[in-house]
């Protein structure tokens, strides 16, 4: 079976669709526990990418990770370093967004 279809990637997703309305109720709040939250969502969105695996760019010679989306190394990181904003949630929920997407191309393409 293709590891990106939606039956065996969806637990990955799920995790998030269960915690992103309260971290988004939590920073409305400005209460800190949204940052614990958000800590265990940037860990489970790490394990979606390696679940996905990576394959060699011809390129740059360096291994990169399937599902990441365009400037994620990049976009993970300042949710990383900016975990207690507001904008980091709403960047992590784009990296979710878009990662779902990508999962869905590369499955129709692995076929």
């Amino acid at each position: 079976m293709n590891r990106f279809s939606k039956d065996l990637l969806a637990p990955h997703f799920d995790k998030w669709d269960v915690v992103k309305e309260k971290i988004e109720h939590l920073y409305s709040l400005k209460n800190k526990e949204a940052v614990t939250y958000m800590e265990q969502a940037i860990l489970n969105y790490i394990e979606l990418l390696e679940y996905g695996g990576s394959e060699l760019n011809e390129r740059t010679g360096k291994l990169e990770l399937l599902l990441l989306p365009l400037n994620g190394t990049e976009r993970l990181q300042f949710v990383k370093d900016r975990i207690a904003s507001h904008y980091a949630y709403i960047q992590l929920d784009a990296l979710y967004a878009e990662t779902k997407k990508k999962a869905a191309r590369l499955f129709v393409m692995k076929k």
